[in-house]
């Protein structure tokens, strides 16, 4: 008799473990479902510096590279001979980027928005070209960035062939920042 209560009280302790396990994997499995809202696509961005990553932009089109540095809403990727500033908005889907994220940014540089970024080139007089959203396919201005406002950036434009821009009246294009996909210009 001593060996039946052995063997109920084996099996009434193995079933507790079991649901034991079970209540510690469902735990676990929420608090990653948690931790998981809290990521955020700066922070995989982040962590994907030095990463080669492709983006399907707004136009259609593909662009790759190697993740650089990273703002409040663009990302820049060095794509061969070029750097291309991307604003993440008009990014529809990403691939190559890390699972890891990188905690919220602690540095001046990773809260700088388009419009910094943007200033950067303006007074490095770097010719630029500035692809927009205006249907397919998308439209493309040529130059350099003369002005970046708050919200708009004026572009005059250099003519292929030539290093000088086009100062003509008239020939500088106002651009909204919310049109701008993307932001090429000469690597440095």
């Amino acid at each position: 008799m001593d060996m039946r209560w052995d063997a109920l009280f084996e099996d009434l302790q193995s079933q507790w473990e079991s649901l034991q396990d079970r209540a510690r994997e469902s735990e676990i499995a929420e608090r990653t479902r948690i931790d998981q809202q809290s990521v955020t696509l700066a922070g995989r961005l982040r962590a994907s510096t030095g990463a080669h990553v492709r983006t399907l932009q707004a136009d259609g089109d593909m662009v790759t590279g190697v993740v650089g540095f990273t703002g409040a809403d663009w990302v820049c990727l060095r794509s061969g001979p070029q750097d291309v500033i991307l604003a993440v908005g008009w990014c529809r889907s990403w691939e190559g980027l890390h699972r890891a994220t990188a905690p919220p940014p602690t540095s001046v540089g990773d809260r700088l928005s388009l419009a910094s970024a943007l200033r950067g080139l303006s007074r490095d007089r770097a010719l630029v070209t500035a692809t927009l959203a205006a249907g397919q396919p998308s439209t493309a201005v040529r130059g350099r960035i003369e002005r970046v406002g708050r919200d708009f950036v004026d572009l005059t434009p250099v003519h292929p062939g030539e290093l000088r821009p086009d100062r003509r009246p008239g020939g500088t294009t106002t651009v909204p920042m919310a049109a701008c996909l993307r932001i090429s210009s000469p690597a440095r």
